[in-house]
């Protein structure tokens, strides 16, 4: 019989993950990839240019350097790895820094509060919902757009090729489209698409100017909310990583006003992560607890769940497809 020794190491290996993930978030915070990306630096010379003292960036270089972002040449200087460039603000910089800010953080050392009712753990460390700080608290907002607008420069390029259909014009809306990360690249890959950015108001308002003044008559930014209506008539609908906030009824009724609004022949393009049979501990999985910690009724759900989704708002889900990390795209058509 095992004497529990190796799983006692597991245990303690996995129980580390908390130091790896704050590790390469205050890294990607402080912006060690753009002070490295000029050439290497010993660690005081990088502590005098992050403006923090010379022995704690020292320790936490050694960490970095045991995860493979940064390599410690043989003068002691570090310099910047491929994975380490991905730290960088212009990739997933944005989105490393928001993983370990004190507002995302925070709520997960109550994710066993958020198990025993049914308040959020996200809630019970802010005194209110994940999108009602979001709305009074700007700072937080900001930083947590430029963190989706990271995630979402990745599956953008993956999405814009993945439809073929695409290439033959029309119009796409993309529902809560943020800063319009995504449709600038769809707009960009295929010259024939027109775009609406359809957001809260105040969302729609803030990217106007910089939008159409890329894209001009193109792009438009409508205000609005989509648990009332959406925008008529277009040929394309993206709902990306939207469903996995809310619950099947609500879930299910935004997929029908996208089917109601929707021109003749057109489609419904769902982006998710999508759980994989089995307990299979994957980032999909991970992140159906982080929904948990973050909202009230948001899940993942698995490839039978969404295709029930669909059929409740009269869509056929016709195909799906993989896109870049672990998100898949789910086309659904009139049914």
């Amino acid at each position: 019989m095992s004497d529990g020794g190796a799983d006692a190491q597991r245990l303690l290996e996995l129980l580390g993950g908390k130091w790896i993930a704050q590790a390469l978030s205050t890294a990607a915070a402080l912006g060690v990839a753009e002070a490295l990306s000029d050439g290497p630096l010993a660690a005081g010379e990088l502590a005098g240019a992050l403006g923090c003292e010379a022995d704690g960036v020292a320790r936490l270089m050694s960490v970095l350097a045991g995860l493979g972002a940064v390599a410690r040449g043989t003068d002691d200087r570090f310099t910047l790895t491929s994975l380490g460039r991905e730290l960088r603000q212009d990739r997933l910089g944005a989105l490393a820094a928001h993983v370990g800010e004190p507002s995302q953080w925070d709520p997960w050392a109550r994710l066993r509060d958020a198990l025993r009712s049914r308040e959020t753990a996200f809630e019970k460390t802010h005194g209110s919902g994940l999108f009602d700080y979001l709305a009074v608290h700007h700072d937080a907002s900001a930083r947590y757009d430029a963190a989706v607008d990271a995630f979402t420069r990745v599956e953008a390029r993956s999405l814009a090729e993945a439809v073929p259909e695409l290439a033959g014009g029309g119009t796409v809306v993309d529902i809560g489209g943020g800063r319009g990360t995504l449709l600038a690249t769809l707009l960009a890959r295929w010259e024939g698409l027109r775009g609406v950015l359809f957001d809260l108001p105040h969302v729609a308002e803030r990217v106007t100017e910089r939008l159409v003044g890329r894209f001009g008559g193109r792009l438009s930014a409508v205000g609005g909310d989509f648990h009332q209506a959406v925008p008529g008539g277009a040929d394309f609908y993206v709902v990306r990583h939207v469903l996995h906030n809310w619950g099947d009824d609500e879930a299910a009724a935004l997929l029908a006003r996208c089917r109601e609004a929707m021109a003749p022949g057109g489609r419904v393009l769902v982006v998710e992560g999508v759980l994989l049979p089995g307990d299979v501990l994957d980032t999909v999985r991970l992140l159906d607890l982080e929904m948990l910690v973050l909202t009230r009724e948001g899940r993942e759900r698995s490839k039978p769940e969404l295709r029930r989704l669909f059929s409740r708002a009269g869509l056929k889900l016709e195909r799906v497809a993989p896109l870049a990390g672990f998100s898949r795209l789910l086309v659904g058509g009139a049914g």
